[in-house]
């Protein structure tokens, strides 16, 4: 029985171990943010709110095109439809305010949306149709900036040779422009430098310019983190460190997360990894998540690349809880099937044990008998061996006294002296035999049960044992009932012996029995029940 319940145990922890294996520790604390992530959406849009309720306060244009900026910013990774309205807004501002630089600004800001929702052909438009010649130096950076991004977004887009390859040279040129308008070691020039070196696929100096950026003691916002974190993962899984590219794309998701940001490819990423380690549970969880940001943020391109992995995942994490539910079906007949066995050993034990039991009690009950009849046979034998001996003894003294008489009359008779023959009968008194007779069987009754008398007496009160003198031998009632303890349970027998009739017998058993504090259908099972004299 134990060796089944250890394989029983066996059997459960494999069945739970294999559908918990999958779970990696190492996203633990992406999953306790993304069951929070209403919380950071939700300062986010205190933010928003805020910038609103100032800005309808109001009224010079200066000022509000400050707060539209403000109000694009937060929207511009987080909700493309509003980015868009906002980015209109500062446009119009701009043109009230006749100023250049901000009209490029805001036109920047459209091309953002665009370009961040895949319309990369709108993009290219707008950004061709504004001249910087003029423009200020963190305007020209932006402008360069965001053509750079566009390159490399069509480069990833259009994964096609020769196009990828214009694509990514073109990127790195506007990426050498931006730099000479961005201040130096500041987080943006990392961020373009490293962008350029990733693109050059100089791995190893692109980790130069965002493990930096990546250290939270540098002081980054999140969202500038998450960036140079989902760079480093990119690098690395070409790098083919599938480890490390693993643990900065859960620490951009982290970044995005608490940014609020839902224009990012860092979740689709980390699935994608996931799901190439076996992880399926947790890539299909986060590819899912990716989509549902794609999904807000309306951003068409992400939708598309997630859209090509989504059923790949979906249709492994659908083979694996098949599997799963096989592996756990097949544990579960096992286990019935055991549990089974485990039922019918146990019945079958129990109906073994049960049965020694009743054997057990039979043999005890034939025990008790045994060592009753042993003790009756024991008892038996001692008063038989005693009464034996009795009459032998009487038996020979009457033979004696029948001797002498016999011996006498004969005498008598030869002598012709017939009436001194009369005299001597009369001479003979039988009632004096009789009692002799009794006197000797209450001697060797005592001597069997030396306690009757005394057992006897408790079955009546202590009034009724005044009349039971026994100082001149046992009483009639007595001698009637230690017979009965003799076994001698016939009254016709006991009225012989006693020289009385039976109804005279029977009315001092009933005169005795009424006189007992014990009920009498009981009285002579407690006579039974008195012991004769112990014997080793």
């Amino acid at each position: 029985m134990k060796k089944l319940a250890l394989v029983f145990c066996f059997i459960l922890s494999y069945t739970l171990l294999y559908a918990s294996s999958q779970d990696g520790s190492s996203t633990d604390e992406l999953d306790k943010l993304i069951e929070k992530r209403d919380l950071y959406i939700q300062q986010k849009e205190d933010r928003i709110n805020s910038l609103k309720k100032e800005l309808s306060k109001l009224s010079d244009n200066t000022e509000k095109l400050e707060y539209y900026n403000s109000l694009f910013n937060e929207y511009k990774s987080y909700k493309y439809d509003s980015a868009y309205v906002y980015a209109h807004k500062c446009l119009d501002i701009a043109y009230l305010l006749k100023d250049s630089c901000k009209i490029i600004d805001a036109k920047e800001h459209i091309a953002f949306c665009y370009l961040s929702s895949g319309l990369f052909k709108e993009a290219s438009d707008i950004i061709n149709s504004v001249d910087i010649n003029n423009a200020c130096e963190d305007v020209k950076k932006n402008y360069y900036t965001l053509l750079a991004r566009l390159y490399f977004d069509m480069a990833d887009y259009n994964n096609v040779e020769p196009f990828k390859s214009q694509y990514i040279s073109e990127g790195n040129r506007y990426c050498d422009s931006a730099i000479v308008y961005t201040p130096q070691n500041s987080p943006e020039l990392w961020s373009i430098k490293g962008l350029k070196l990733m693109q050059l696929r100089d791995f190893n100096g692109a980790i130069d310019m965002f493990l930096p950026l990546a250290e939270s003691s540098k002081g980054v916002d999140d969202h500038t983190y998450a960036i140079a974190a989902s760079s480093l993962g990119f690098i690395y899984e070409e790098l083919r460190d599938k480890q490390k590219a693993i643990h900065y794309m859960i620490e951009a998701s982290i970044g995005d997360i608490k940014s609020a940001t839902k224009e990012t490819v860092a979740l689709r990423n980390l699935a994608n990894l996931l799901y190439e380690t076996g992880d399926v549970h947790k890539a299909n969880k986060y590819v899912r998540l990716a989509m549902e940001d794609a999904n807000l943020y309306n951003a068409r391109h992400r939708k598309i690349s997630i859209s090509s992995i989504l059923p790949i995942i979906e249709k492994e994490r659908f083979e694996m809880v098949e599997k799963q539910r096989n592996i756990l079906i097949g544990s579960v007949l096992i286990i019935s099937l055991l549990f089974l066995l485990l039922l019918g050993t146990t019945i079958i034990i129990y109906k073994q044990v049960k049965k020694l039991r009743l054997a057990r009690h039979t043999i005890q009950e034939q025990n008790k008998k045994l060592l009753s009849t042993n003790s009756k046979l024991m008892e038996a034998n001692k008063i038989k061996d005693e009464y034996i001996t009795q009459s032998i003894y009487g038996d020979s003294e009457y033979i004696d006294r029948i001797e002498h008489i016999y011996k006498i009359v004969n005498r008598k008779i030869v002598a012709r002296q017939y009436e001194d023959i009369r005299s001597f009968l009369k001479e003979s008194d039988l009632r004096k035999e009789r009692e002799n007779m009794y006197s000797s069987f209450d001697q060797t009754f005592l001597k069997l049960f030396p306690d009757f008398v005394e057992e006897y007496k408790k079955l009546f009160l202590a009034d009724d044992i005044l009349d039971m003198d026994i100082s001149k031998g046992l009483t009639p009632e007595i001698r009637i009932f230690a017979l009965i303890r003799l076994g001698i349970h016939d009254s016709e027998r006991i009225a012989k012996f006693l020289n009385y009739s039976v109804n005279t017998i029977n009315t001092y058993k009933t005169k005795v029995k009424n006189k007992s504090i014990i009920a009498n259908e009981l009285f002579e099972q407690k006579i039974m029940e008195i012991k004769t004299v112990q014997t080793n």
